[in-house]
């Protein structure tokens, strides 16, 4: 599945993601983030005019440390041809840019020709991932290391909670605690959990 921003409704991307028959698209509001692939990867798309402006004003890093605080994992898309002029921007300034991202923030800068090379990266990263199904972690027996896999493997211990629900649940709250501490109102409107389930949890939790 990939979700993506009610920001993106009129970029191209969305639409050739649909045409792709590789992706089930769905259009809502994400907290942050363009896109998320089911399996787990968020991606913050952006032009290099997007880019140069959201550095000239100040809006970079403070998203950029809201994508670094999301439990998954997350990307920046950078499409498009670099246009050969940028007021306000030196070139050095986007390249140092792109380097803290990379470096301070842990936030790879992938970049892409145009939509459809945007597209291809989004099918790498789905690839990468193997599908949804196969790629989130699934409840054994021995616990797994990584904060964000045992983020999953507590939230599927509560009722009715398998690893895609799991994956909505951290998706929408952010944390295992948010999740906990839910009521039913904030927790029926997650996709997969209606007034029973919620109960159920609810029960569980307090």
């Amino acid at each position: 599945m990939l979700r993506v921003d009610f920001s993106e409704r009129n970029a191209a991307l969305p639409d050739l993601a649909r045409r792709c028959g590789e992706f089930d698209v769905r259009m809502e509001h994400l907290v942050v983030g363009d896109y998320f692939i089911g399996g787990g990867i968020l991606v913050e798309r952006k032009t290099y005019a997007d880019f140069a402006m959201s550095l000239a004003d100040g809006r970079l890093f403070p998203q950029a440390a809201a994508l670094a605080r999301s439990p998954h994992r997350p990307v920046v898309l950078l499409e498009g041809p670099r246009p050969p002029r940028m007021p306000d921007v030196h070139p050095h300034a986007l390249k140092g840019a792109m380097v803290s991202l990379a470096v301070m923030w842990r936030l790879p800068v992938l970049c892409a020709r145009d939509p459809e090379d945007s597209l291809r990266i989004l099918r790498f990263l789905a690839r990468q991932l193997g599908n949804s199904a196969q790629s989130i972690l699934r409840r054994y027996d021995r616990k797994p290391k990584r904060a964000v896999s045992r983020k999953l493997y507590l939230l599927q211990g509560l009722p009715g909670v398998g690893p895609s629900l799991a994956n909505r649940l951290l998706l929408q709250f952010g944390s295992v605690e948010q999740v906990i501490t839910a009521d039913q109102r904030m927790l029926i409107q997650v996709r997969g959990i209606g007034p029973k389930k919620a109960q159920r949890i609810r029960t569980l939790v307090s």
